[in-house]
C-alpha cells in the first residue's frame, strides 16, 4: 500500500546530509518514520558503512515499550557515574526541579529534569526550593502562588529520588532520548553524553 511520500525527495535528503546530521537525526529524531523512510535511512546508513546499532535505534523509536522494557534502559543509566559529583557509590535516579523568579509584575516558573545520584538530586531540589522562597514571591498575584507550587514540587520529589528502581522521570527521560540509549548501550562514554545533553 503506498503512502504517498515521495521516496526521491526523501533519499535525496538523507544522502544531503553530513554524517553528524543523519546520526542526530536516527538517534533523536525517526520517531514515527514511515516504513519507507525507514527502508531509505537504512539503506543510507548501509552506504555509509556507519554503526548496526544505529539501525536497531531507529527501530527503537517506532515501538511501543513496556515499563519492564523501559526500564532495561533505565538500568543502563543508573549505572553510571553521577553527572553532577562524578562519584559511582549509589545508583542513578532523575528529579524534577522547580524555580520560581519575580521581579514586581514578571514570574518565570521553571520546570528542569535532573538526574543523579540521590545526594545530589536531593540538593538540587533543595537549592530549587531556597531559590524560590527568596526570589519567587515579590511577583504579584502568580509570584506568592508559584513560590508555593515550586516548594511543594521540590519536596515531594525529594521522596522518589532514593527509590531501589527508576522513578517515571528517569522513565520519561529514557523514553524521550531511547534512540541514543539504543545507538550507545555499550559506551558508557557516549551515554553519559547523552544524559548531560539531554538535561
Amino acid at each position: 500500500m503506498a503512502t504517498g511520500i515521495n521516496t526521491k525527495w526523501v533519499q535525496e535528503r538523507y544522502e544531503k546530509m553530513s554524517n553528524q546530521e543523519l546520526i542526530q537525526t536516527v538517534t533523536q529524531d525517526a520517531a514515527g518514520l514511515t516504513p519507507e523512510a525507514l527502508e531509505i535511512v537504512k539503506a543510507e546508513l548501509k552506504r555509509r558503512n556507519l554503526s548496526h546499532s544505529l539501525a536497531d535505534a531507529l527501530d527503537v523509536q517506532n515501538k511501543t515499550y513496556t515499563i519492564q522494557e523501559i526500564d532495561k534502559y533505565c538500568d543502563a543509566i543508573r549505572e553510571l557515574d553521577c553527572p553532577i559529583c562524578n562519584t559511582s557509590t549509589s545508583k542513578l535516579n532523575a528529579t524534577l526541579t522547580a524555580e520560581v523568579v519575580s521581579i514586581i509584575v514578571v514570574t518565570n516558573f521553571t520546570k528542569k529534569i535532573r538526574i543523579g545520584c540521590p545526594g545530589c538530586l536531593d540538593n538540587a531540589n533543595t537549592a530549587a526550593a531556597a531559590k524560590s522562597a527568596v526570589l519567587g514571591w515579590w511577583g504579584f498575584p502568580w509570584g506568592i502562588i508559584r513560590t508555593i507550587q515550586a516548594i511543594v514540587i521540590n519536596l515531594k520529589n525529594r521522596k522518589s529520588n532514593h527509590m531501589d528502581t527508576p522513578n517515571d522521570y528517569l522513565r520519561s527521560f529514557a523514553l524521550s532520548r531511547i534512540g541514543e540509549l539504543e545507538a550507545y548501550k555499550g559506551d558508557k562514554a557516549k551515554l553519559r553524553r547523552v544524559i548531560e545533553n539531554g538535561l
